[in-house]
């Protein structure tokens, strides 16, 4: 089950450069021009040359280099619950270890985690493997013998004895 909200859409934003001033002061705008002729311009937004900026409005976890008027992915992640995840990183949450994932959408990026293990937790908070014999709070029930089934999907079965 991924948690809600984990997934991350990279927009393509139409980037352009900063226009010159106009002819009749040349010597000023040829100064201006060599100073901002390389910046981006994001969803309104000045960057300028090597700076590294995140698109306003969008993941913080995704975050861009301004290169001579264009820009190139600097940094990509998932996020989840305010953290960045990065592209590749594996992290575990409630027993469940996720990978987050790149993979194309359109002509722009997805990020989101995927399930690549899950375990059951026991009583004191650890992670269990199926078939290990564990104590477990069930519905406000004490259990001292208990195991988990783990479907394909992830999903957790607990059988407990034993109250």
């Amino acid at each position: 089950m991924v948690p809600t909200g984990v997934i991350c859409i990279l927009l393509c934003a139409a980037l352009s450069t900063v226009s010159s001033a106009p002819a009749d002061h040349a010597e000023e705008a040829l100064e201006k021009r060599s100073a901002y002729h390389y910046d981006c311009m994001v969803s309104g937004y000045r960057f300028r040359h090597g700076e590294v900026f995140n698109i306003p409005g969008y993941s913080h976890c995704l975050r861009y280099r301004c290169v001579r008027g264009g820009w190139d992915i600097y940094d990509e992640a998932c996020e989840v619950d305010g953290q960045c995840h990065r592209v590749g990183s594996t992290f575990e949450r409630n027993c469940v270890t996720y990978r987050c994932e790149r993979s194309v959408h359109g002509d722009g990026y997805w990020y989101q985690p995927n399930r690549i293990r899950t375990l059951c937790e026991d009583v004191q908070g650890r992670c269990r493997g199926q078939g290990q014999t564990f104590a477990k709070y069930i519905r406000g029930h004490y259990y001292r013998r208990c195991q988990c089934l783990i479907s394909a999907e992830g999903h957790i079965r607990y059988s407990c004895g034993n109250k």
